[in-house]
């Protein structure tokens, strides 16, 4: 039989991009004959003024929920009206593996910082299996997104299907939480 597990809660999409000293200039620049504090403020000005492509993640472009104990999930049978099973992240085991993602500039490259979160809901994904899934048979992977500025994010890497990953087949409704930007610099 087919599933579908929904998943709501906590988001975020990060990308982080490695970019020239001289393109952190231009930024830099840009700001200052803007007159603003913040790298949000001008987000989109920079793709425009520059030929700079905001999503082209080259260091790391990933969207993941966020492992803050809020993402709960909703098991739904292929021709079923009714839901299969009903769980939270707390009710089931991350598995031993930590993927760690390390953004950091280099002597020759700046990094470009963008997270941006949500919630609501987040991603389904699609599986067959002739048995009816219980609540042992998820477990997930943590992810750890470590950056200079001494934050971290925590994410729900993968979910596991009787040890196997599952892969996202849609992505849901979310609404816009916070976006924070941020241009990493060496030495940091």
């Amino acid at each position: 039989m087919k599933y579908t597990l929904n998943t709501y809660g906590w988001s975020a999409e990060f990308i982080c991009k490695s970019i020239t000293k001289e393109e952190t200039e231009q930024i830099e620049n840009l700001m200052k004959e803007r007159e603003v504090d913040e790298l949000s403020e001008i987000r989109f000005e920079i793709e425009d003024n520059m030929d700079f492509d905001m999503w082209d993640g080259d260091l790391l472009h990933i969207n993941k929920s966020l492992d803050n104990g809020y993402t709960h999930f909703e098991l739904i049978g292929e021709g079923r009206e009714d839901t299969v099973l009903r769980f939270s992240i707390d009710d089931i085991k991350a598995n031993e593996n930590t993927n760690e993602y390390n953004v950091f500039p280099t002597k020759d490259s700046d990094v470009y910082f963008s997270v941006d979160e949500n919630k609501g809901g987040i991603c389904s994904y699609v599986f067959e299996t002739e048995d009816i899934p219980n609540i042992d048979d998820f477990k997930y992977t943590v992810g750890i997104i470590e950056t200079p500025s001494d934050d971290y994010w925590q994410v729900i890497d993968e979910i596991l299907y009787k040890g196997k990953p599952l892969e996202v087949y849609d992505h849901l409704d979310s609404n816009g939480k916070s976006s924070n930007l941020e241009i990493f610099k060496f030495p940091i």
